[in-house]
């Protein structure tokens, strides 16, 4: 990473941290990731949190390290009431008895990645065994027996997953520490979940269900919304998630959903990928949103567009929105500029 880009994505960290990172009222010495901006957190939000913190520590950053364990120590104090070892989906850090909520499978799983990243970086014992009992949690309660994963711990269906779910750089780093076997398993079954539901113009859907086997697209309202069978708000940052893994792992599978990606729906500039798309390939808004462009942007490097990646990267430090797009983007230039062409 260049100066240059130690000082944006310091100058982007410090406005995030202004407007999101908040002190709490129930834990003390602890903070929280405030995605509503009414004094309410999910595990989602403190899993990137706790990811940036331990990214951020990279540029020199000297107040990451505290962050990081204050995010840690607010995410330990609210259990999920199915699997004590996993984080309640939801806090309400106003309330002086939360409600008791069940976990989110993404906020553990970068919850648990955090904690891997952060023993490494520091040195932190502690932190390694943490992951493990998370890593167990996950194990235990939000993967079923054809290795797909489940939404949550609540969840109880057998053929249903969130593609926004798949992080093949936590299967990889989870296998390193606990059962290769199992995560190896788990990387090949979505991996194939992935191939087999992208679309032929690169549209990833939200949710995808099993039937007589096959693995499809949701219906309409399958949870969410009647986008749930196309690229919205959840599956636009599967392009994140696979780019981490191409250029981190280096990883072959990742590399060809991105390919067809990048020849679909990816194939225009930044700023012109929209908010939504059918798997027709056609946008589902005619606005554009950084939920979406950002991860189009970590895809840009995987797919050696090198001029119009420097545009995007122009376009999205100079962008300001909301918790999800800002938390995204945050993350997503990391990313980039840690793996700069």
């Amino acid at each position: 990473m260049s100066p240059e880009e130690s000082k944006q994505i310091n100058e982007y960290h410090n406005y995030w941290r202004g407007k999101y990172l908040k002190e709490s009222s129930r834990v003390e010495g602890g903070l929280f990731v405030d995605y509503e901006g009414k004094g309410t957190t999910c595990s989602e939000a403190q899993g990137y949190g706790m990811l940036i913190a331990v990214y951020l520590s990279q540029v020199k950053d000297t107040r990451a390290k505290q962050e990081f364990e204050s995010l840690n120590r607010f995410q330990q104090a609210f259990r999920s009431n199915i699997d004590s070892r996993l984080m309640a989906w939801r806090v309400d850090d106003t309330q002086k008895t939360p409600v008791e909520t069940a976990c989110a499978t993404d906020g553990d799983m970068d919850i648990a990645y955090a904690l891997l990243l952060a023993a490494e970086k520091w040195d932190e014992a502690k932190y390694r065994d943490q992951a493990k009992s998370v890593i167990a949690g996950i194990e235990k309660s939000l993967i079923r027996e054809d290795f797909s994963l489940r939404r949550g711990d609540w969840d109880t269906k057998q053929n249903s997953v969130r593609l926004s779910d798949i992080m093949p750089t936590h299967f990889r780093k989870f296998a390193e520490v606990s059962n290769t076997t199992l995560w190896t398993r788990v990387a090949q079954v979505h991996f194939k979940i992935l191939h087999s539901t992208v679309s032929d113009q690169g549209v990833f859907p939200d949710f995808v269900v099993k039937t007589d086997g096959m693995w499809k697209p949701a219906p309409p309202k399958y949870l969410e919304s009647e986008h749930d069978g196309a690229m919205y708000y959840n599956s636009c940052r599967v392009p994140w998630r696979l780019s981490h893994a191409a250029l981190v792992d280096g990883d072959k599978n990742s590399k060809e959903l991105l390919a067809i990606f990048n020849r679909g729906v990816g194939k225009v500039l930044n700023q012109d990928f929209m908010a939504g798309y059918k798997l027709s390939g056609v946008p589902l808004n005619d606005w554009t949103d950084g939920a979406f462009t950002a991860p189009h942007m970590c895809s840009l490097i995987v797919a050696n567009r090198s001029k119009d990646y420097k545009q995007a990267v122009e376009y999205q430090l100079g962008k300001r929105e909301s918790y999800f797009q800002d938390t995204i983007r945050l993350l997503s230039l990391y990313l980039c500029f840690a793996n700069s062409p």
